[in-house]
């Protein structure tokens, strides 16, 4: 078909509107899809993010069986001692606490301190960057200063990363490490063969990280905290674990609430997770059960409360503590480093990152091939009488498919393996293939259905004439 200049200037006229659209995003609707997108892949995505659960992350949980047994809230310093005197004897790698303490709320406070200020290995303290300023941390009457004497404070708190998760932030006109980053870098000295070097670390972690979830968790996770379902081992490969997932999230309108949240939550939390009543117990510091879940391991001390306001929302798990947020992120540098999902900064007049404009031009381009495809075959085929062959027309319609699908694969490579973005975007693009398909598929099915038709009557014409043969040589 002949090139048409009328055509593309429609084709262009129309994708610079929906581009347009895109690029002012009225309502916040291309942000909120693109977050419903994420959600999806990530629950999809969630099975093969690693093959077991993590051997280096423990979670200890300050829930309401520890606060029942202990009577007091917020934990008393004392309480708070106890708890870190536990875990020492159980050689961590380093802990920390996701518990702000503004205030001196309780006696003991120098029992706290000096605790604290005598562990041999790392202890991090909760650190929100707007409150703890310079005139705070020097001031030698306050409790984040002398905290601050005995601990290393990290950043817990932040704005203006959306959802993501920030591994440096702006703190009193330096750059500084939150939670997970501080103590990834903990993990890197007694990992240095599988951590990158520091001048990689330093140029390679300023984008905040889209944090991935797995789905997997601890056989024995029923043994150190008490939940109201069994977490034993799961028989189901990943790609079984997979399938059903896709199965639940293609058929949500169809599907109950609870068909849904059972097979599409996963109840049993991403670490071992140990309640800090065991702690308590009588002959803690000797437990073996203890040891198994807390040396040479990093642990993340933070609250479980119902009703608390410290939470996260998985979108495997659904809501959990927000120390899991923490956790996950630091288990994405251990199992990624500088692979992890980047999150790149957004520039420029419309605030676009590098991967809003990869986006971009590949939509630009699959909706201007079809459009260009609609208005070169069904504009012009009614109003000029064109017809293509049925040859023609089967190619018309592969052929726009195929370059759809091969933009789309360049893209998601392009976009895992070379800017190290995460998967939000890529379920849209295949949205748009999936709805783009009936325009291509119309010509194809007519082509196919014609051929079929033309090979049918050949082959009729074939057999009538085959006993037309027979009936003149019976009648000789």
């Amino acid at each position: 078909m002949a090139f048409n200049q009328t055509v593309l200037v429609r084709a262009v006229i129309t994708t610079a509107m929906i581009l347009f659209a895109f690029v002012v995003d009225p309502l916040g609707v291309r942000n909120a899809a693109e977050k419903h997108y994420e959600d999806h892949i990530l629950r999809l995505w969630s099975p093969f993010y690693t093959d077991d659960v993590s051997q280096d992350v423990t979670v200890i949980l300050i829930d309401d069986t520890f606060l029942r047994q202990t009577e007091k809230y917020p934990v008393t310093y004392r309480n708070l001692s106890n708890l870190l005197r536990v875990i020492s004897a159980h050689k961590p790698q380093a802990v920390f606490f996701d518990i702000l303490q503004h205030y001196e709320h309780s006696p003991r406070l120098d029992r706290w301190l000096k605790t604290l200020g005598s562990q041999e290995f790392p202890v991090f303290m909760s650190s929100d960057t707007d409150y703890d300023t310079e005139s705070i941390l020097s001031d030698e009457t306050s409790l984040r200063y002398k905290i601050s004497k005995v601990s290393q404070l990290t950043a817990v708190s932040w704005s203006g990363y959306q959802h993501y998760y920030p591994l440096y932030v702006d703190w009193n006109g330096n750059k500084s490490e939150t939670a997970a980053m501080s103590l990834y870098q903990v993990w890197c000295e007694e990992e240095k063969g599988r951590c990158s070097s520091l001048v990689e670390r330093s140029n390679s972690f300023s984008d905040p990280m889209m944090v991935q979830w797995t789905n997997k968790f601890d056989s024995k996770q029923n043994n150190y905290f008490p939940l109201s379902h069994e977490c034993g081992q799961v028989s189901n490969s990943q790609f079984s674990q997979f399938w059903e997932l896709l199965k639940l999230s293609l058929t949500q309108g169809v599907q109950s609430d609870k068909t849904l949240d059972e097979g599409l939550r996963q109840r049993c939390p991403p670490f071992l997770s140990v309640s800090a009543a065991k702690l308590l117990e009588s002959g803690a510091l000797k437990s073996e059960s203890l040891r198994r879940a807390i040396e040479n391991r990093l642990v993340l001390v933070g609250y479980f409360l119902p009703g608390g306001t410290d939470i996260v929302r998985s979108p495997v798990h659904g809501s959990l503590p927000g120390v899991y947020y923490h956790a996950m992120a630091l288990d994405n540098l251990i199992n990624l480093d500088t692979d992890y999902w980047h999150v790149p900064e957004k520039i420029g007049l419309f605030s676009l990152s590098l991967a809003d404009i990869v986006e971009i031009l590949v939509q630009v381009g699959v909706l201007f091939l079809v459009i260009w495809y609609r208005y070169t075959h069904l504009e012009n085929e009614l109003t000029d009488g064109e017809t293509l062959n049925s040859r023609t027309q089967i190619y018309s319609g592969i052929k726009p498919t195929v370059c759809i699908v091969a933009l789309i694969f360049t893209s998601v490579l392009v976009c895992h393996f070379i800017l190290k973005v995460g998967a939000p975007n890529w379920y849209g693009l295949l949205m748009i293939l999936f709805l783009d398909l009936p325009i291509f598929l119309f010509y194809f099915l007519e082509a196919v259905k014609k051929f079929a038709t033309n090979k049918a009557n050949r082959i009729r014409e074939k057999v009538t004439c085959y006993i037309h043969s027979i009936k003149t040589l019976n009648n000789r």
